[in-house]
């Protein structure tokens, strides 16, 4: 009777034994008591978008170094989402893959950016389809950019007073402005000072001095790298001189630069 008992005990020990191990291993699963957040088996996998672009103005073809293109931005949002992601590629590469993407159809903005701001676009193209495991193709997009933009910026001299006679002024008597392209070579070009127009030829043509406060502006100039060399004449003697680089914004963006203040060339003109 006794060995039946005893007997007894160990089996149903041993059930229990299996029982705890069978829910120990279980409880060690990280799905436990959880949805299963791994994805289903029969998920369609991931693909891309490509896509191309160009830049023209007037059917003209324009690099981004003409525009001070730096680069392009797609923004992709899924066909119905509020959001999306968005992908970034050079100018001057003028195509690009985007990232892994689920599968399906989504809404692609492509916009061109570059000095101080958006220079073309956003250019929109609706629908356009991932397919699983391969590349989608967006229609190429041509941008449309005005390479030109406006120039503004003040001429000063240390003391302030840019006309005024020496020593307390800088004694100029009349200012060359030469505006010229990344090659060196000249961009004839008309600045305003004020209400008066300066033809500047890049060789003889001055203007009369000006006052640090007098605002000088050129409209619709080039866009891109650009060098601007400013003389200050006193009498026939080019005693002041400066030469800053810059780069000219385009779409019709102004371009603003610090104030353009001349340095005394004291092999010409000694300081007093």
């Amino acid at each position: 009777m006794v060995r039946a008992t005893v007997h007894a005990t160990v089996q149903a020990t041993g059930r229990c034994l299996v029982l705890a191990i069978a829910l120990g291993a279980g409880s060690c699963s990280d799905d436990v008591g959880l949805p299963d957040a791994r994805p289903p088996t029969d998920a369609a996998p991931p693909g891309q978008l490509m896509l191309t672009w160009s830049i023209a103005n007037m059917g003209t073809p324009l690099t981004c170094a003409q525009i001070a293109g730096s680069s392009v931005t797609v923004t992709m949002v899924p066909v119905g989402a509020l959001a999306g992601v968005v992908d970034s590629f050079s100018c001057t590469s003028l195509m690009g893959v985007t990232r892994q993407l689920p599968a399906g159809d989504y809404d692609v903005e492509v916009s061109l950016e570059g000095s101080g701001g958006t220079l073309g676009g956003p250019v929109a193209r609706m629908g356009v389809t991932v397919p699983a495991s391969g590349t989608g193709v967006v229609d190429p997009v041509a941008f449309e950019v005005d390479p030109h933009g406006d120039l503004t910026f003040n001429v000063t001299s240390p003391g302030g007073d840019n006309c005024g006679a020496m020593p307390g002024g800088a004694g100029i008597t009349a200012i060359r402005v030469e505006l010229r392209d990344s090659a060196g070579t000249c961009v004839p070009t008309t600045f305003m000072i004020g209400a008066t127009a300066y033809a500047s030829d890049c060789a003889t043509a001055t203007t009369a001095c000006f006052g640090a406060s007098e605002t000088v502006t050129a409209a619709d100039i080039d866009s891109g790298q650009r060098s601007m060399l400013i003389t200050g004449l006193v009498g026939t003697d080019a005693c002041w001189h400066r030469t800053t680089n810059f780069v000219a914004r385009a779409a019709g963006f102004t371009t603003t630069l610090n104030p353009q203040q001349l340095i005394r060339d004291t092999t010409v003109c000694p300081a007093n």
